[in-house]
């Protein structure tokens, strides 16, 4: 997808979904994917095996594996009861939020 592509679909989500609020996990994620598109579009080429490795990197980085990276990613935990995925903190007594 390249760059142009993408603020196509952009767009649209934002006519589509007639929303006003992007929630944190949101801009997050439209931020990666631009990081993304935009190196790819900057550099079509396959690379090399560094170059592989710093675009998976790019693609891959969506989901702290421990309580400290999550607290470095999204802040302080909001109560001692919340957890977290890779939408970032929730409150289990209200469910595991999904994508």
């Amino acid at each position: 997808m390249t760059s142009r592509d993408f603020a196509y679909w952009l767009q649209g989500f934002f006519e589509v979904s007639n929303t006003e609020n992007v929630s944190v996990q949101q801009v997050r994620m439209i931020k990666q994917h631009l990081n993304l598109v935009f190196k790819h579009e900057i550099d079509p080429s396959m690379g090399n095996e560094n170059h592989q490795k710093e675009l998976n990197k790019i693609h891959n980085n969506t989901f702290p594996q421990t309580e400290e990276e999550a607290v470095q990613r999204w802040g302080n935990k909001p109560s001692p009861e919340h957890k977290f995925n890779l939408h970032g903190w929730y409150d289990p007594k209200e469910g595991v939020p999904r994508c």
